[in-house]
Formats: C-alpha cells, structure tokens, sequence
C-alpha cells in the first residue's frame, strides 16, 4: 500500500541554515547589511557595546517591515522577497532609485545568529506601530524538538518607552519553549522531553553546562538598556522607519573589536581576528568606481565601539583608499569584459599609459542561458616589490606597502557590494599565489600586493550564484570561465607588460634606475644643504661673541697703529706686523665660505655676521698696508732680511694650520677605515641572511624549486644594488681625494648653481603667468567696469534708506578708488600705439604723489622732491619711465620700514647730469651689488626679484643707464642710493 508522507524538519534545520552556514562573523555581518540595502537604507551601523553584558545592535534606516511583513516574510525561511521578480514598492524607497537585490535565498536573516545568543529585533514601518520578537537561538540548537514546536513571541507597541515593560513579557514567552505552556500540553510534553533528551546527551559528551541552563539564566532585565536603543536614529524620532537587531552574548569576534590594543601591538588570535573583520568590512562597497560610473553613493556604512559611554571608531565611511589611490599606482589595468570574453581596455605599466589594449578568451564561449557568462568590469593596480626598480617615489612606495596589508587584494562586487570573501589574504579564486609560487618573475601579479575590484552586475551574471554560506561563488561552468577570463587577462598583461617576459620590463627598469640615481643626488643636495645651513648656524652661534670681539681690538689698534709705527723700533714693528698676520689668520678662520645661495631664516644672522666680518678684514687690509710701508721705510735692515723675517713668520703660521688639519684628518681617516670595515662585513652577510629561510623551507619541502631559484635571482640583484650604493661612495670619494678635488667645493657650487637655475626656472614660470593673468584680466575690467558702473548708476535713481544710500556711497567710493589705481598703470600697456611724450619732474612727482595716495603719511614717511628734481626735462615713452620710479620707491618704502633712524626718509634730487633716489633705510650689503640688477635676485621675504631687473632692462632700451651709488663720499643718504643718468637732461 502507497501512502503519502511528508518531510518533518526538526528545529536545528534553523541552526544548520544560520549559523552553522555562515562563513565566519564578518561575513554575517556583510549579509545583515545587505538586508539594510535591500530595504533602501542610505546607513546601517554597527555598535559594540562593552561593559558586564556585551551588545551588538545593528541598525538601519530602510522601509522597516510591520507585523504582517514580519511574521509572512521575515519569519519564513526562503521568502520570493529575494526572487529576482521581487519589486519593492515605489513608496518603501525612501526616495531613492531602484536598487538591484543583493539576497538570493531568502536566509541571511539568520546570519545574525552567528553572532550571538540573544536576539531582540524591532522593526517599523512609516506610519505603523513598532513590531519587536525576542529569539535565542540556542533554542535551534537542540536535535530533538522540531520546528513547529518553537513559538517565537512578537509584539507590537506604539511608543518607546513601552519596551522595558513588554521585555520581561516577551522573555517569558520565550521560555514557553523551554517549559511549555499550560493551555497546550501536548506540546509542553514533548518540548519537555526534548530538552531532557538533550541535556542528557551533553552531559554524556562531558559538556560543563546544558544548554537549557545556560537559556534559564538568561536576565532579560540585565541584558538591553536604553543606552542601547538610543543609538537607533528612529528611536530618537530622527527617522520614521527602519530595523535594529540587538544581541547579546556576542561571539569572540566582536567581543575581541572593543578592544583598545593597537593593532600593530597585537598578536596571535586577536591579531588573525581583527584584522579579518576589517578586511572584510573596510569596503564593503566598491571603492574603485569613478564618478561617470554606476557607484553607491547613498548607502553609508560604520562600526562604532563603546566604551564607558565614550565611542570611537573601529570602522568608518572615510575611505583610505579608492580609485583616486589606485590612479597613483604605477601599474593599472582597467577595463570591460564583453559576452565573449574579449576583455577592450587599458593598461599603465611602469608609470606609462598604454591604450586599445585588447585580451582575446582562450576559445570560442559556445553561449548557453544557464553557463554564460555576461559583461563585466575590471580596475585593478599594483606597484613593484623592490624599491629600486619601482618608479614610484620612498614616501608612495612606503604608503603602498604598508597600505596593502590593510587593503590588498583583488575583490569581487555584485551591484556594488561586496562579495565575500574574495580579496581576503586566506582566499586565492584566481590562483595568482598559485602561479606565482612557480615563477615570481613571470607571473607578475600578486594577491597581497594587487589593488583593486572585478565588477559584476546580477542582471549581466545571473549564473554567478553564492554558496549558501557565501564562501564564494558556487562551482559550475559560469563561474569557471568567469575566473578562467580573469585569469587569462592577468596572465597576458603579465606576458606583454609587466613581467620577466615582457619586452617592456628591462628598459623601463633602466630609465627608472636611473631615474633613482637623480632622485638619490638630489636627495644628497638637499642633505648636503642642510648640513651646511647647520654648520653656518653653529659657527655663527658659536663664533659670533669672539669676531665682535675681534673687530673691537682690530678698531682700537686701527685707532693707535700711526702713533705707534712713529714710536715704534723694527723689532717692534716686526712684532706688530706678527699681530696684525695673528689678526688675519683668526678673521680667516671665522670665514663660513662656502655658502649656499639660499640661507632661509638665517639670511638675516648671516648678514650681520658677515658684516662684521668684512669690516674687520678691511681695517686688517689698511693696517697690513700700513705696517708693510713702516717696515719698508725702515733702514734698519735690508730688504732681504726684512721679507726673510715675514717668511718665518708666514711659514710657521702655514705649519701651525697644517699640523691642526692632519691632527683632524688623520683622527677622521681612523674612524672612516673602522666604519668602513664593519659596513664590508654586513655586506658579505647581507646575502645569506636574505636567502636563509628560503633554502630552510625548500629543505622542508615548504616551497619548490622553482620558486626558491627565482627568489635567489631576486635577492642576489637586490643585494648587489645595495652594496653597490653603501660601497661605492667611499670609492668615489678617494679616488677624488687622490685627484685633488675639493669635493665640498664642488658640491656646494653645483647645489648653489642647481638651487640658482631651478629658482630662476621657477620664477620665469611664474612670471609668464602673471602675464597671463594681466593680459586676461586687463581685457575682462573694461567689460566689468562699464557693468558696475551701469549698475550702481541704477541703484542711484532708486529712493534709499539713510542705511542704503551709505551703503551706495561706500560702494561707489571704492569702485572710483579701484579703477583709479588700474588707470595709474596704464603707462605699463604693452600694447597700443607708443609716443614719446616730454616728462618732467613736475609730472613724474604728481604720478608718484597719485599712485601711492597718502601710503607715505600712513607709514610716517617723509617723501621730499627738491626743485632740482622737479625741473628735470627729456624726452621718453612713460611706458619705460613710470614704472622704474614705482619699482624704486615700491622698494625704498619697504626697506627704510627697517631704518634704526627715528625719521623714515626718501629722497628724490638731480644735479646738471644724474637724477638720484636716495633713503635712509638699511641699504644693500656689500656682497649683493654685483647682482643687484639681475633677473630675480630679492631680499625681500615675497619678493619676485624682478622689478630692478626690469628697471635697468626699461632704461636701457631708451639708452638710459641706472647703477647703484658706492662711494659713501658720493651718497646723499645713509641708505639705498640709486643714480639714473637720463639721455638728453636738461633742467628748465
């Protein structure tokens, strides 16, 4: 006899689907926030809660369900929800745009059983009354009750505070599956043989505790707090929808984030876990889609911790690495695969962009409906393992490889989300650490250092399906060529571009070693400038007290050296010219030559160093020349024995000087050859300790071969590279030495010269702008001026308040201002017809008075014009004059800013044939004459260095000569002094 019969599921069906099949704690929480994006959340949050009972609350702002929605679709294991016919209503999307379902089989609800115990949910929808189910799922986890005998208790309520007094209700529903219920004894009868059952059969496996036991000492009371639900945006009223799941003892996954270790300070187990649960959840959605292409921009995402009420971020939505990061890579490839598996796009190798590359698929894809493979995309990048053949600078190859422990990986997206758990270091689905450990050289790509995403979509790949525990995709032909089309491109961009077979990889690697060795010599520039910017700052600290010193006693012996030459005898004259040679030798050795061109903050303490330096070996040079005459007048002696007594003399200085350089020579000699021999012997060590634990592991029969041979070719280059740089400067210097070169000398002058042409490249660039910007904007004030003024000329003809017609006034005030100082530099148009006009010194003054307005009384300037000056005539185009006296007297209002004087003073005068500039600030320091006029020398803290330069360069080409006044007998003021000799002056 036939009779029909049906399956009966018991309850741990539910612990098998949930948290049995799950991955591992990350990856349910991926799955609980796909749900979130699946009801058109734009935030789902994570919160960890330490303290006695530890919480996890994930909460969300999407559509929420009511009761009904609850109890037909959340509480029934593979609903059509997730079906791809599903469509959620227009109304219950937030105002956001269809989103594609990320679910397929109707079951990650369950995730959240892998990560606790205790679940409470509630949920709301817009418009609805609060819907709230207490679960244990330790309940599912008995083999002897069946599911129909588990009664979840659900509730709904309409305002917050009604929870904490419905809590202990539902929990003492809840323990109706432990106990039973009084109104239904069949049913209390066999949930109480089943539990006795299975109490039974963990005390015979030795377990400590029954899992009822553990069930019965559950406190409801002591588990969810207010604190808890606060978190929840809808909870405080911010939002009228959503879900929250609250659970309580939470697994060692997440109880192991509250932590507050540093990561880098961990290790072990708490190390593995942390580090797997950022992994996984860092980018959850993808972050190497670029603005122009379908991204998900309203879907936020974070994890918070809590600590005695304080927070602080485990995992946040800044991103610390995108496609803005990857573009910065030096190797990207990046592009669409077709139906056919021809993979159209691009690739960077080594820096250099390679268009219409094109990857053909291994064979024709015969296209069935069930295996076919659709559209998808590619973007993905890397950088090269050793330093010294990347193209990238220290500082990007530094961040690159401490950010691809954190964010390598290749990484699969559906729709944008991620699929787990591929781009996590424990899985290899494209097998590049399986080519790899073959051939490094070959097989380019590598897991751990690949930055970057393979994207598909549900509707393009229906057959790229998840394993039910979302370990991956499940294995059938679809999901096979997927990863033999990836892996095909990987392979090939290897082959033509990147790896040991390419045609491409030995002349980049050359460009870019040498590449280095420019980046290295400019890396000694710097460092050598520094060190001399320390030297003259130490020598300056140190020697400034005894130079003043110095030049006090050179003054008084200047002071006295006619009397006593008049008193003195040749023996002591002999004795005095000692003391003047003793003089020399010292200022000498206060001398800081070399000197970079550029000092930075210690221009202004070098100056005044070097002042007195030079002063000190002026009145050295008048008393050498005073002393010489007075011995040369005395007929004491001969000639001969005079200069013999200057020889001996000279000679045991120059003795002195070298006994004191060998001392310090022999001393740095001895401690460089020490140096040196401990540098060899870490050398020849260098090679064995780079290789020994790839010989130990082949020994063990941990790697092949293969590998290990690539891996010493590797390290031998690496090692060569590496000696080469640390030994071959010591070479390079001594064979200098033998060859009498001054290498500091040399090095100085070409960083100074180096220094000088890249300021002066710098400057030109920036002056080419600035023309730029004059032209244009010249062009634009006429058009805006005539707008203003058809504006406020409307404005005007309106009735106004006191308040506006004020407001008017001022506004039209400064307009007149603004357009009035643009007129004053119409002489400076380039353009246009060009007149010699008659100036005079009347019209040169009213400009200067006019341009600069009432600056001078601001500053408390005294701006005196004698008659000599204003009754100066010649003939000239005002485009080449005006200007040489704004730059001028731009300069002498900065510079007497600085005068010790109590008047600030500037001066413009003439006589029959010159026209003098004068005032009674700081002047220009002996050493900056020479190249006062040439193009971008300053002092000025913003300076350009341009205007003296254009100065001369306007005078000249009207055969006018400007320079600057030396002779102290010729100055007219204590400070700057310029002279211009105009063509044809006369004075009317």
């Amino acid at each position: 006899m036939i009779a029909p019969v049906v399956f009966r599921t018991r309850a741990r069906t539910i612990d098998h689907l949930g948290r049995e099949q799950i991955a591992d704690c990350p990856t349910a929480i991926s799955e609980l926030w796909k749900n979130a994006y699946d009801a058109y959340a734009t935030k789902v949050e994570l919160h960890l809660f330490g303290g006695e009972f530890k919480i996890a609350a994930i909460l969300d702002d999407g559509h929420g369900m009511d009761r009904q929605e609850f109890e037909s679709k959340w509480l029934t294991i593979g609903t059509e929800s997730k079906t791809s016919g599903f469509d959620v209503l227009e109304q219950d999307r937030n105002g956001l745009s269809p989103r594609p379902k990320q679910g397929q089989k109707g079951i990650g609800r369950l995730s959240s059983a892998a990560l606790g115990s205790l679940l409470l949910i509630i949920s709301k929808r817009k418009n609805k009354p609060f819907v709230a189910a207490l679960i244990d799922w330790r309940l599912f986890e008995n083999p002897f009750l069946y599911l129909q005998d588990i009664h979840i208790p659900v509730i709904e309520f309409d305002h917050q505070y009604t929870l904490m007094e419905e809590l202990p209700k539902l929990f003492d529903q809840m323990m109706g599956n432990i106990w039973g219920e009084s109104d239904d004894q069949a049913r209390t009868q066999r949930v109480a043989e089943g539990w006795k059952q299975f109490s039974e059969q963990e005390l015979t496996d030795r377990f400590e505790t029954t899992t009822q036991a553990k069930i019965e000492k559950t406190l409801i009371a002591d588990v969810f707090a207010e604190q808890h639900f606060n978190k929840w945006s809808v909870w405080g009223n911010n939002t009228q929808q959503g879900t929250a799941m609250f659970i309580a003892d939470i697994v060692y996954d997440l109880e192991i984030q509250l932590s507050r270790t540093p990561l880098a300070n961990t290790e072990g187990a708490e190390k593995i876990t942390r580090e797997r649960f950022f992994q996984t959840l860092s980018n959850f959605t993808d972050p190497f889609a670029k603005s122009d292409e379908p991204t998900i921009a309203d879907f936020k995402y974070s994890v918070t911790g809590w600590s005695d009420l304080s927070p602080f971020n485990i995992l946040g939505e800044d991103r610390e690495f995108d496609f803005r990061d990857l573009e910065d890579l030096e190797h990207i490839l990046e592009g669409e695969v077709d139906n056919e598996g021809y993979f159209r796009g691009r690739i960077k190798a080594f820096g250099t962009w390679h268009d219409n590359y094109v990857v053909k698929p291994l064979q024709p894809y015969k296209i069935r409906r069930d295996t076919a493979v659709g559209a998808f995309s590619l973007r993905l990048g890397t950088f090269e393992l050793q330093i010294n053949s990347s193209s990238l600078n220290n500082e990007q190859h530094a961040k690159f490889t401490e950010q691809a422990e954190k964010y390598g990986g290749l990484k699969v997206y559906r729709d944008g989300l991620r699929v787990m758990p591929y781009g996590r270091v424990d899985s290899d689905y494209f097998s590049i650490e399986e080519r790899r450990s073959k051939n490094a050289g070959r097989y380019f790509w590598s897991n751990r250092r690949i930055f970057g995403r393979v994207a598909i979509s549900r509707k393009d790949n229906p057959n790229l399906k998840d394993k039910a525990g979302r370990e991956g995709f499940i294995e059938n032909r679809a999901s096979k060529r997927f990863r033999e089309i990836v892996e095909n491109v990987l392979q090939d961009s290897a082959n033509k571009y990147l790896g040991t077979k390419s045609d491409l990889r030995e002349p980049a690697l050359t460009n870019i070693k040498e590449q280095k060795n420019r980046e290295k010599a400019e890396e000694d520039r710097k460092k050598l400038q520094s060190q001399e910017r320390k030297r003259i700052r130490t020598n300056i600290n140190n020697n400034i007290k005894s130079l003043v010193e110095q030049f006090n006693e050179i003054s008084l012996l200047r002071q006295c050296i006619n009397e006593q030459i008049t008193k003195s005898s040749l023996d002591e004259l002999q004795l005095l010219k000692i003391k003047i040679d003793l003089f020399n030798q010292t200022i000498q050795s206060f001398s800081l030559s070399p000197v970079p061109t550029n000092l930075g903050r210690l221009e202004e303490s070098y100056r005044a160093y070097r002042k007195h330096e030079l002063a000190a070996r002026e009145l050295l040079r008048e008393l050498t020349y005073l002393i010489n005459k007075a011995l040369a007048d005395s007929k004491a002696q001969s000639s001969y024995e005079k200069a013999l007594e200057v020889y001996r003399s000279k000679l045991s200085s120059i003795n002195s000087n070298i006994t004191r350089y060998a001392a310090k020579g022999k001393e740095l000699l001895a401690r460089q050859q020490g140096q040196f021999e401990l540098l060899v012997k870490e050398c020849r060590g260098q090679y064995k300790l780079a290789v020994d634990d790839y010989l130990t592991d082949l020994k063990l029969e941990k790697l092949s071969l293969d590998f290990v041979l690539n891996k010493l070719d590797e390290e031998q280059l690496k090692v060569d590279i590496e000696n080469s740089q640390k030994l071959s400067p010591y070479i390079t210097a001594i064979e200098r030495i033998n060859e009498q070169i001054d290498l500091e000398g040399l090095a100085i002058y070409s960083m100074n010269e180096t220094a000088k042409y890249q300021e002066e490249v710098s400057r030109l660039h920036a002056l080419a702008q600035l023309g730029i910007t004059v032209e244009i904007i010249g062009h634009e004030l006429e058009g805006l001026d005539q707008t203003i003024n058809y504006g406020l000329k409307l404005i005007g003809e309106e009735a106004l308040s006191q308040r506006q017609q004020a407001a008017y006034e001022n506004a039209k005030h400064a307009h007149l201002v603004l357009m009035e100082k643009l007129r004053f530099l119409s002489p400076l148009k380039l353009s246009g017809k060009k007149e010699v006009e008659k100036i005079t010194g009347y019209k040169i003054e009213s400009y200067i008075k006019s341009f600069f307005g009432d600056q001078f009384n601001k500053l408390a300037i005294e701006l005196e014009i004698t008659e000599h000056f204003k009754q100066i005539v010649f003939f000239e185009l005002p485009s080449r004059i005006y200007p040489v006296f704004i730059n001028l007297l731009n300069n002498a209002i900065y510079w007497v800013q600085y005068s010790k004087n109590n008047t600030r003073k500037i001066l413009l005068d003439s006589n029959l044939n010159e026209v003098f500039i004068a005032d009674n600030g700081i002047g220009v320091e002996q050493d900056d004459v020479n190249q006062l006029f040439t193009l971008f020398f300053t002092r000025k803290s913003r300076g350009r260095g341009v205007g003296l330069y254009l100065c001369k360069q306007n005078l000249q080409a009207g055969g006018h000569k400007i320079r600057y006044e030396t002779h102290e007998n010729k100055k007219i003021l204590e400070g700057a002094n310029f002279v211009i000799e105009f063509k044809g002056l006369i004075h009317e």
